[in-house]
C-alpha cells in the first residue's frame, strides 16, 4: 500500500482555493464591486494566482498520472478510472447549464439556434473546448480539456510501448509510433504553452527515487517551498521571465512537496488544507457555477 503524500493533498487544496479567490476577486473588479489593488501593492500577485495554480495542477496531473498508469493492466481500465473521477461532476454541470443556459441568455447561448447548440453540447461533453477554440461552457473545464489530451497521449504511449514489449512488435513501429506522438506533443507545446507544465510533473515522477535517495532535510531548505513560491508569483509579475525558468521553479517547488519538507509543507498539511485538498476537484469545478447567480443578485441589490 502506498504512503498518501499529505503535502501533495494540501497544495490541490491550496490551489484550488486560489483559483476561488482568483475569480472572486477578479469578478468584483469586473463587475465594480471593490476596487482593485494596485501594481505595487503585494495583494496584486491574486491576479496571478489563477494561472499559476492551473499550471501546478497540471504539474501534479503529470506526476499522478504517470503513477496511476504503473498500476492499471490495461488501456481501458485507466480511461475508465479517469472517467469515474471526472465526469460525474462535470456531467452535471455541463448537463445543468446547457438546460438553463439558452432560457437565462448565458453567454453564447443566447438565442443559440438547434444545430449550433447540438454541436456545442457534444464539444464540450468531449472536453474540446480549451484545447481546440470553441465555446466553452464551463469557464474552468478549459484546464480539463488539456487534462483529457494528456491522458490520451500518455495512456496510448505508455500501453503501446508496454504491449509492443511483450508482443515483440517490430522496433520499426515502436519508434515510428512514438516519433508522431512526439511530434503530436511538439505541435501541442507550441499552440498551447501551459500544456509543458505536465512535463514538469512528468520529470518529478522519472526521479523520484533518486531525489528523494539524495535529498537530506537541513535548515536551510526549510524556507524552500515558501521562497521558491514566491519567486513563481515574482516571475509572473514580471513578465519577462522566459518559460524555461518559469518551469525549472515549478520542478524546484515541487520537488519540496515530493520530500515533504519545509515550512510551506507543514502548511499544506493541516487539516483545512486537507480538507480542500480532498474536495479540490468538486471546489475547482462548482465555485463557477456558485458564482454566476451571485453575481446577478449581487447587481440587483446594487442597482436597487
Amino acid at each position: 500500500m502506498q504512503k498518501i503524500n499529505n503535502t501533495l493533498v494540501g497544495l490541490r487544496g491550496f490551489l484550488a482555493l486560489s483559483v476561488v479567490i482568483f475569480h472572486i476577486y477578479g469578478s468584483s473588479v469586473l463587475e465594480g464591486y471593490i476596487k482593485g489593488f494596485a501594481s505595487d501593492n503585494i495583494l496584486y500577485a491574486i491576479n496571478y494566482a489563477g494561472p499559476i495554480s492551473v499550471n501546478l495542477f497540471f504539474v501534479i496531473s503529470g506526476y499522478l498520472i504517470l503513477k496511476s498508469l504503473t498500476t492499471k493492466r490495461t488501456m481501458g481500465q485507466f480511461l475508465k478510472d479517469r472517467t469515474l473521477r471526472i465526469y460525474p461532476v462535470f456531467l452535471t454541470i455541463h448537463i445543468s447549464v446547457f438546460i438553463m443556459g439558452p432560457i437565462i441568455g448565458y453567454k453564447w447561448m443566447n438565442n443559440i439556434d438547434v444545430t449550433s447548440y447540438v454541436v456545442h453540447f457534444i464539444s464540450n461533453l468531449l472536453l474540446l473546448p480549451g484545447m481546440f477554440n470553441l465555446p466553452i461552457a464551463q469557464i474552468v473545464a478549459w484546464s480539463l480539456s488539456y487534462e483529457a489530451a494528456f491522458y490520451l497521449i500518455a495512456g496510448t504511449l505508455f500501453f503501446v510501448w508496454k504491449k509492443s514489449n511483450k508482443l515483440t512488435l517490430h522496433t520499426y513501429f515502436r519508434y515510428t509510433f512514438v516519433s508522431i506522438m512526439a511530434l503530436v506533443c511538439i505541435a501541442i507545446f507550441y499552440f498551447r504553452p501551459a500544456a509543458l507544465f505536465f512535463t514538469v510533473g512528468i520529470l518529478v515522477f522519472l526521479c523520484e527515487s533518486t531525489i528523494k535517495r539524495w535529498f537530506k532535510p537541513r535548515k536551510v531548505f526549510y524556507l524552500g517551498g515558501i521562497i521558491t513560491l514566491g519567486l513563481l508569483y515574482l516571475s509572473y509579475y514580471m513578465q519577462i521571465i522566459p518559460t524555461a525558468i518559469i518551469l525549472v521553479l515549478s520542478l524546484l517547488l515541487f520537488i519540496t512537496i515530493i520530500v515533504e519538507y519545509g515550512l510551506l509543507s507543514s502548511i499544506l498539511r493541516l487539516g483545512p488544507m486537507q480538507y480542500l485538498g480532498k474536495i479540490s476537484y468538486s471546489l475547482y469545478m462548482w465555485h463557477t457555477m456558485v458564482m454566476f447567480p451571485l453575481k446577478k443578485v449581487m447587481g440587483k441589490i446594487r442597482r436597487a
